[in-house]
């Protein structure tokens, strides 16, 4: 066997080819992620970079790397100067380029056209939200569409879905699914973006679904700080009347000084007795 490996110095050949077809692999796909997202901040449809993100995550990163050696393995074999040499190489190409194939992944979500208007495109986030963590991760792209209102109503979905909802609900009986699957970083990060978003519904709505599910995403004072700024130009007759409500119904969980603070100076200077009393519950959550 030491002959048929080191006859030509054929041995060392095999795995530093084997190597560099890992590595080169590994930087491939990563180049492909970047170039997607270029594209789809180019017009390329919403969704592709997200999607392959989320198929990258749910297994690819393991079977990308196996064709990589697997194709780095085939070109080597015509330096193989026996038989032992080309029976030996012909089951590495058989073990890294067909056993990827045998390995259960989760898929990319395929089979559907990325929406093109604004109404397709809120079909999508309601149907995307609850079908899997794939799904889930194409609304983060959804998020930064023109228009403000699919961005409003991606970031809901952002913060209510499959993933925060497993999470949220766990318990010693029943642990998370999706605990630890990188989506959830991926709904995190984002939502954390979009508290920065120019259009303050798509800031409210990012603070409510991060300061409403603090076991998915942490407890983020940025964004009791955004929610507390919402109802301190809540009492402004041009604003709408539902970003109050949304910000009350945040200040309603979690306490956070800021929030309640701003909860109870809304409650003495709003008209509408509805909503005054609803703040002052909401206030009273410091106490």
């Amino acid at each position: 066997m030491r002959k048929v490996w080191s006859d030509g110095g054929y041995g060392p050949r095999l795995f530093s080819g084997l190597a560099i077809g890992f590595v080169a692999a590994m930087f491939a796909a990563t180049l492909a992620g970047w170039g997607l997202a270029l594209a789809e901040r180019m017009g390329a449809p919403a969704g592709t970079a997200e999607a392959y993100r989320a198929w990258l995550a749910g297994g690819g990163w393991l079977k990308v790397p196996m064709w990589g050696a697997g194709i780095a393995t085939l070109l080597s074999v015509r330096h193989a100067v026996n038989w032992p040499q080309r029976l030996l190489t012909g089951w590495f190409i058989f073990e890294f380029c067909v056993m990827p194939f045998l390995v259960h992944t989760n898929p990319a979500p395929g089979g559907e056209n990325a929406p093109q208007t604004a109404r397709a495109k809120t079909r999508a986030i309601l149907k995307w939200s609850y079908r899997s963590p794939e799904t889930v991760a194409r609304i983060v792209a959804l998020s930064r569409d023109a228009d403000p209102i699919v961005r409003e109503q991606a970031v809901l979905a952002l913060g209510q879905n499959v993933i925060v909802a497993d999470v949220e609900h766990s318990a010693v009986t029943r642990p998370s699914r999706f605990a630890t699957h990188p989506v959830r970083d991926s709904l995190r990060v984002r939502l954390i973006e979009c508290l920065r978003d120019p259009a303050e519904t798509v800031r409210a709505e990012a603070a409510r679904a991060l300061w409403k599910a603090p076991l998915a995403f942490g407890t983020q004072a940025a964004a009791a700080e955004t929610l507390a700024a919402v109802l301190d130009r809540a009492t402004d007759p041009a604003r709408p009347e539902r970003l109050a409500w949304l910000a009350l119904d945040a200040a309603s969980g979690a306490p956070h000084p800021f929030l309640q603070a701003a909860a109870e100076r809304f409650a003495n200077t709003t008209d509408d007795s509805g909503l005054a009393r609803y703040a002052r519950l909401a206030a009273e959550e410091r106490r």
